[in-house]
């Protein structure tokens, strides 16, 4: 990974808003226009095997847009500096030059139908962006998955 970030703190914050931004949209096409078109690009869920290359995440997208009346966004927080000093998830592609990983945490809450109750499950991401591109190499979300699944099926 290069040590020398060339996205300033703004930046980073400007990148993880604009992905739960597009995520709130529903809009599978917004989404996968801010990953980075590469055959190893992921979107992972948990423990969960990834889910690669942007045509395969706006799939996704779209049908777990079909699956949930809505979804937004609160309290988030961004951990601004490279996690551990440049050091990435060792699962990660070897070739993670010219990007950067940063945390964060927020609070998304589902809707599903008319009448239903919301569900708001705490989260944490991590992301690895591209520093020349400002896209998405990796974007890896852990929560609890398995109360919306609860939802859908009620």
């Amino acid at each position: 990974m290069d040590s020398n970030v060339s996205l300033s703190d703004q930046d980073l914050i400007e990148i993880v808003c604009s992905y739960y931004s597009a995520v709130d949209s529903r809009d599978p096409d917004r989404l996968a226009a801010l990953y980075l078109d590469a055959p190893t690009t992921t979107l992972k869920f948990n423990a969960d095997p990834a889910i690669v290359t942007v045509e395969a995440i706006r799939a996704f997208t779209a049908g777990f847009s079909l699956a949930v009346a809505g979804i937004h966004h609160t309290m988030i927080e961004i951990w601004k500096t490279p996690l551990l000093g440049n050091i990435v998830p060792v699962d990660l592609e070897p070739s993670r030059e010219h990007a950067v990983t940063v945390a964060s945490t927020a609070l998304p809450i589902f809707s599903f139908t008319e009448g239903s109750d919301d569900i708001a499950l705490p989260a944490t991401s991590i992301f690895t962006i591209d520093t020349e591109t400002k896209k998405f190499i990796s974007v890896h979300n852990m929560f609890d998955i398995g109360k919306i699944y609860a939802a859908l099926n009620n």
